[in-house]
């Protein structure tokens, strides 16, 4: 390798070298370009220089210390996510620290070597099983902000994610230091009046999202708006405590004229003149998410009447709003392309069959907990839009023939999504298996007619599916689960609660889908060592690795894993009552790829107990 890198020294100028490392960041090649850094000082020098983003957890007591470190190792950052409540696995590998050593790096801490940082979080469901929020206390305050906005001058955006001991004076250091900031996220934290236009005033902001913030009031927002009319195209704004409200929306209608992009959340929008002023005066409006507004039909009859260009819409929770506000979308918005309607009581067929007459673009469409639309809806979709790639539904009576549509003319249909639908049974799956052959992914959650057919259907018919998402399907055994291995592109399978699944439906996957990176085995009661034993043996590129409250599995499965799945950076062994320290230590001495391990904290191992964090129980361990 030294060799090579001084003949590629000798011939690239270091602006041509920094040129390629933006091309391989460009194209996601995070890992590339951290093997980059250490192939010898000069790429280490250039490739800090030209990175130019990082995700950096700012939680426990070292948040301003690490974001210091990383504002001083890569100034050329212009893209900066602070996060919290974050489990760090920062750093090389373990393999890694020791080359770095032997080639005398030992200078340097080559934890911090790396600007990426990988994080994790716990799974909502053992957070809940733990009775914790998933709070982490955090000593991120404005020292440390001022140091990353004081070493990182080119910023161009920057999220904070749960800032709560960022004051005032943080922001106004923004506003004086990043004359270039173009976006904006704050979430969890305290912004007042004076600050947000402050930031309006100082930056050059198009982008705002402003999610659960406190003390912000409507006066606030109305003046940043003003302030920011010209430039601003995007604003996101939710769980503010009123600082949305009827004026809020007016003003965005009277000032924002190039706005594009608008999300609003808020139970303090009571009338429809708000709303009315948007569609007046944002008529350039792609983008419309709309959540818990009190309004009623004026308010979106005015959008399809104003906003032609609309592209997509989202309507959650609009209790006020009937067929005859889905009739003025259809008739005037007919470029678009997502309709997301959740929570609705007053949306039938008729109005979605409108939709499918009149946005003939429509290419994702979900339907959520709609309780009074039946099968007719689904029926109108599935023979008219036949551009549609995505279709998501959720706690619909539906019944089968809802899908003969599908199959007959949505023929691009990529991603299918069915959850808590009652009534349909194998049949549905089929008219959509035989049909879409095209399929990438598919997921079938709580759906409890569904059975081995369907999946003998999906086996047959789409050589193409990436991923399988099979949660909670009591009728699935081994002879429906055994055909998927015709599809052996797989990527990711996730059989969550199948309990009727067994060693050898798993292993017959095994031995023809290699290419599988992700795999969820959690809550399965007869899957044990046999195919942890297979699964080291066949799925070598596996990086994540499920298997949370796995009676069946013992320490020799994860023995198996640690020798066979090299890659594995990820693996959860949550409650899984055979496995003890010595199998989780087994674990962690496999891959040297491996981040992160969910364990109860009294399975940890000695020697890991410098190495983890955690939120209550259970714990994360991140080896380096």
């Amino acid at each position: 390798m030294a060799s090579a890198s001084g003949l590629v020294n000798a011939a690239l100028p270091d602006d041509l070298l920094a040129e390629v490392f933006r091309r391989v960041a460009a194209a996601g090649g995070k890992a590339d370009l951290d093997s980059c850094a250490l192939v010898c000082r000069r790429w280490r020098g250039i490739e800090r220089a030209s990175r130019r983003a990082a995700r950096v957890p700012v939680d426990g007591p070292d948040g301003d210390a690490v974001v210091r470190c990383v504002a001083d190792r890569f100034p050329g950052l212009a893209d900066v996510f602070l996060d919290h409540g974050l489990y760090i696995a920062a750093g090389a590998s373990a393999a890694a620290a020791e080359r770095s050593r032997a080639q005398g790096w030992d200078n340097e801490n080559p934890k911090l070597d790396e600007q990426h940082m990988q994080c994790s979080t716990l799974s909502e469901d053992t957070q809940k099983e733990n009775g914790s929020d998933g709070v982490n206390p955090t000593s991120f305050t404005d020292a440390g902000l001022l140091h990353l906005i004081e070493g990182c001058k080119g910023l161009e955006k920057l999220t904070l994610n749960w800032f709560l001991h960022i004051s005032e004076k943080g922001l106004v250091g923004i506003a004086n230091r990043c004359r270039n900031l173009q976006s904006l996220a704050l979430s969890g934290g305290y912004v007042q009046n004076h600050g947000l236009i402050t930031l309006a005033e100082g930056c050059n902001l198009s982008e705002l999202k402003l999610c659960g913030v406190q003390e912000l009031t409507d006066e606030g927002l109305v003046e940043f708006v003003k302030i920011r009319s010209k430039s601003l195209v995007s604003l996101d704004i939710s769980f503010c405590n009123g600082c949305i409200t009827d004026r809020s929306l007016y003003a965005i209608g009277t000032y924002c004229h190039n706005l594009e992009v608008l999300s609003v959340e808020s139970k303090h929008v009571n009338e429809n003149k708000g709303i009315i002023s948007v569609a007046k005066g944002c008529q350039y409006l792609k983008s419309l998410t709309m959540v818990w507004l009190g309004v009623g039909d004026e308010a979106l009859e005015a959008i399809g009447s104003s906003c032609s260009a609309l592209e997509n819409l989202s309507l959650d929770n609009l209790n006020k709003c009937s067929d005859r506000s889905l009739f003025s979308i259809a008739n005037g918005c007919k470029q678009l392309k997502s309709l997301i309607i959740k929570s609705s009581v007053k949306f039938t067929d008729r109005s979605i069959e409108r939709v499918s007459q009149n946005c003939k673009m429509l290419q994702h469409m979900e339907i959520n907990m709609c309780h009074i639309m039946e099968s007719a809806a689904l029926e109108h979709i599935g023979q008219r839009c036949i551009n549609l790639l995505g279709l998501t539904l959720n706690s619909l009576w539906i019944d089968n023939n809802a899908f003969l549509g599908f199959g007959r003319c949505c023929f691009l249909l990529k991603s299918v999504c069915l959850a808590n639908c009652c009534k349909i049974s194998d049949e549905a799956i089929s008219h959509i298996a035989q049909g879409c052959k095209n399929l990438r992914e598919l997921s079938i959650i709580s759906c409890p007619q569904i059975g081995d057919e369907a999946l003998l259907s999906v086996g047959e018919n789409c050589k193409e599916l990436r991923e399988l998402t099979l949660h909670g399907l009591g009728r699935l055994n081994d002879t429906g689960l055994a055909t998927v291995d015709q599809c052996r592109f797989l990527e990711k399978l996730d059989i969550c609660g199948c309990n009727q699944i067994t060693d050898y439906g798993l292993t017959t996957i095994i031995r023809e889908c290699h290419d599988l990176v992700h795999l969820n085995i959690s809550d399965t009661k007869k899957i044990g060592d046999t195919t942890l034993a297979k699964v080291g043996e066949g799925f070598r590129k596996l990086k994540h690795l499920m298997m949370l409250r796995c009676d069946a599995i013992s320490d020799v499965g994860l023995e198996d894993i640690a020798r066979g799945c090299l890659q594995l950076e990820a693996c959860g062994v949550f409650r899984c009552s055979q496995v003890t320290p010595a199998g989780v230590a087994a674990l962690a001495g496999g891959s040297s790829r491996l981040q992160r391990i969910i364990v109860e904290k009294c399975k940890v191992p000695e020697e890991a107990t410098g190495k983890c964090r955690m939120i209550n129980d259970p714990i994360l361990i991140s080896y380096y």
